[in-house]
């Protein structure tokens, strides 16, 4: 994973058992995922989260789509760390 990327990219086991998330969020990558998958903007999703920053939105939507959601998962998957 981009270093850069990772100050918006959280996967802790106390926080919703370590899905990733949004960093300072409980709003998990597969959701934001589904939802511009169905035609949500970086815009329409800072509507539904106005707490969350802008920038995060926009970068975690833009990794989302250029490496997808497997990506993610693998990179932060307790094996990959072991």
């Amino acid at each position: 994973m981009q270093k850069s990327i990772t100050k918006y990219i959280d996967m802790n086991p106390e926080i919703l058992g370590g899905t990733p998330v949004i960093k300072g969020t409980r709003i998990p990558l597969i959701r934001l995922y589904y939802l511009v998958k169905q035609g949500y903007s970086p815009h329409d999703l800072q509507k539904d989260y106005p707490w969350v920053d802008k920038e995060k939105i926009q970068m975690v939507v833009a990794y989302l789509m250029k490496v997808g959601l497997d990506a993610i998962e693998k990179t932060y998957s307790p094996q990959a760390s072991s």
